[in-house]
């Protein structure tokens, strides 16, 4: 049977500086961190509250400074989403006040706002179901760098959880393909969507463009991964290292069925349906999980 998923937002990768993941409540401020989102019904516990929380700026936050995208780590361009989903993970929106706009830093910031739970879609087609609410930020010193501190802002610099988010990507097309659209313009100007055959997958998987995934199906781009990873740190990653490992071995099995033509076709809704497919589901999320819980094992 298929897993339901329930997590809306991931856990996040930041650093034990402070209270190492401990719940602290200040007066009437309640201070979270990003693996508190792990658990919705720990949210809900929350609204109307006045929370507080630290993070950084995403850079895809709007111009205009109504709201932002407040993440785990440094230098990110955009929230990380769930395969093939807008759902925002290890990040949370964060909205100031009616009438007041915030300014742009790329350096650590507390944030001090009001926990809001209600369903919302945002300017961007980004949808989650809180956020924080008239919201004010003060920059938070980082002078006194650890040892792990420096790990962790080298993971962030280099950019490696934007890769692996783009690697679980292309292991979710790999298990769920039939899942997939795709659409083309008729010579009416009108959008015909269908579902993929086996032949548009290969051809996805040989695409070198920016919706292909030719780098990704090249034959060394999980070793590629590790020797990234590596270089960040020659042991201190090996965790990460055997999750990567794991994401190949899933590659291969979802590729071997794809060669093999390990699935069936339904006339009468034209549509392919892997003959493996809630093992593979179930596998992908199982690796992807392993991610989210690496992320976790940092906490503010």
């Amino acid at each position: 049977m298929k897993k339901v998923v329930s997590i809306l937002l991931l856990p996040a990768l930041i650093l034990c500086l402070t209270s190492c993941g401990k719940e602290e409540n200040t007066g009437a401020v309640t201070s979270l961190n990003f693996s508190d989102a792990v658990s919705f019904e720990r949210i809900q516990t929350l609204n109307g509250q006045r929370v507080t929380i630290i993070g950084y700026m995403a850079t895809i936050s709007p111009i205009s400074g109504k709201f932002m995208y407040l993440m785990n780590m440094p230098y990110q361009s955009c929230p990380f989403c769930l395969p093939n989903t807008t759902q925002l993970s290890n990040t949370m929106a964060v909205y100031a006040p009616d009438g007041k706009a915030f300014q742009y830093t790329d350096q650590a910031i507390q944030i001090t706002g009001t926990m809001v739970v209600e369903d919302m879609v945002d300017e961007f087609g980004y949808t989650y179901n809180y956020r924080i609410a008239d919201a004010s930020y003060e920059v938070v010193d980082l002078s006194a760098i650890s040892e792990e501190y420096a790990l962790w802002q080298a993971i962030a610099t280099d950019g490696i959880v934007n890769e692996l988010s783009a690697m679980f990507d292309y292991l979710h097309f790999l298990c769920q393909w039939t899942e997939y659209t795709s659409s083309y313009v008729d010579e009416n100007g009108a959008t015909v969507t269908f579902n993929l055959y086996a032949g548009d997958v290969l051809h996805y998987l040989e695409d070198d463009g920016p919706y292909g995934y030719a780098d990704k199906y090249a034959a060394g781009y999980f070793p590629g991964l590790i020797s990234r990873i590596r270089a960040i740190s020659p042991d201190g990653l090996e965790d990460l290292v055997a999750i990567v490992e794991a994401a190949q071995k899933q590659a291969d099995i979802a590729l071997a069925d794809l060669n093999s033509g390990a699935y069936t076709y339904d006339e009468a809704t034209d549509k392919f349906t892997l003959n493996n497919n809630d093992t593979l589901y179930n596998q992908f999320y199982e690796v992807y999980y392993r991610f989210s819980d690496w992320l976790a094992r940092w906490e503010l």
